[in-house]
């Protein structure tokens, strides 16, 4: 019986797996201005915002532990996320974009580059992609990865974003869905 229901719940798996396929969801590139949003850890999805030079999600204005902290909206252009912020009194230099650390085997903090912060060895700040909204990076080996996570800080409802090439699902990470908003 055991494996009746196995065979059974592995084809319904398979066939869920061909409609999503033919769903439709199509590569996109956003025209104009838009946020990043990540869900699952609210009722709705959360702003992705700046820090430092890092990426947190959460409501930026309850951040209180970075110098330089702003909300943020991006521009799609050459498979790289332009950052934009929007505080009033302060602006990112022309070449801020948003980057992740895929380096093997390792959590990596998600943030921006420039604005008199260094920017680690191993950014990478292009083959970003859209699949409809879904936020996804493309390796070196053209596979398409989602592979951002969320951590707690010590503010509550705001998370710090992070990378994950560890594939082991550490603890004490949250897995979201990054989307963008438009």
């Amino acid at each position: 019986m055991r494996f009746s229901v196995l065979r059974t719940s592995m084809t319904l798996a398979l066939q869920a797996i061909a409609v999503l396929s033919q769903s439709g969801l199509q590569k996109r590139y956003p025209a104009g201005s838009f946020s990043i949003l990540a869900y699952g850890v609210a009722s709705e999805g959360i702003n992705v915002f700046y820090s430092d030079g890092l990426a947190y999600v959460g409501d930026s204005s309850k951040w209180v532990s970075g110098s330089v902290t702003t909300d943020v909206t991006f521009v799609f252009k050459n498979s790289q996320i332009i950052a934009t912020a929007t505080h009033k009194d302060y602006t990112f230099d022309a070449d801020t974009f948003l980057y992740i650390r895929p380096t093997p085997n390792q959590v990596l903090p998600v943030g921006f580059t420039g604005n008199n912060f260094d920017t680690p060895d191993d950014a990478k700040v292009d083959q970003f992609l859209f699949y409809g909204r879904y936020l996804m990076w493309q390796n070196e080996n053209r596979l398409l990865c989602d592979s951002f996570r969320l951590r707690d800080t010590d503010v509550g409802d705001i998370y710090q974003l992070y990378w994950d090439t560890s594939n082991l699902y550490p603890p004490g990470f949250l897995i979201p869905t990054v989307k963008s908003s438009v």
